[in-house]
């Protein structure tokens, strides 16, 4: 039986197979992402993969990334919001950062943006005060 003991040692972790009895603590690498999960319940079989079994596995290690996405959003003076249109995503399993922005304007308004992905496709920022452009940069990361 492969244990998380033998993969951090260099052991391949086996492909999880539908039906088959793993031990509680076994990691597996699942058929449907290739990603590694560990059995967090007791010794037991099941037909649902580990990438979608939340109750028996949880993920083990580093997550590799799907997709990246980057891009800018410029919100024009007199708004306070603005949106861009991004490839769906699964908003459970992405990470969305702000790398930077810059600001037009005058005056000591706060326009710090903050982003959000709102849906699968949309990301919003959002600023207080409205006078002047700015414009925010972001990168949109997708993993398994």
């Amino acid at each position: 039986m492969t244990t998380s003991l033998s993969t951090v040692l260099g052991g391949n972790p086996p492909l999880w197979v539908s039906g088959r009895t793993y031990g509680q603590w076994q990691i597996v690498r699942s058929p449907a992402d290739y990603q590694l999960y560990v059995r967090i319940t007791a010794a037991g079989s099941g037909a649902t993969d580990p990438s979608a079994d939340a109750v028996n596995y949880l993920p083990a290690g580093g997550r590799a990334p799907k997709s990246n996405q980057r891009g800018t959003i410029t919100i024009a003076s007199g708004a306070a919001s603005a949106t861009a249109t991004v490839t769906a995503v699964v908003t459970g399993k992405s990470r969305l950062r702000r790398l930077g922005y810059t600001f037009n304007g005058a005056g000591d308004q706060q326009v710090v943006p903050r982003l959000a992905l709102t849906n699968t496709t949309t990301i919003t920022a959002t600023r207080n005060g409205t006078t002047g452009d700015t414009v925010v940069s972001w990168e949109l990361t997708e993993y398994f």
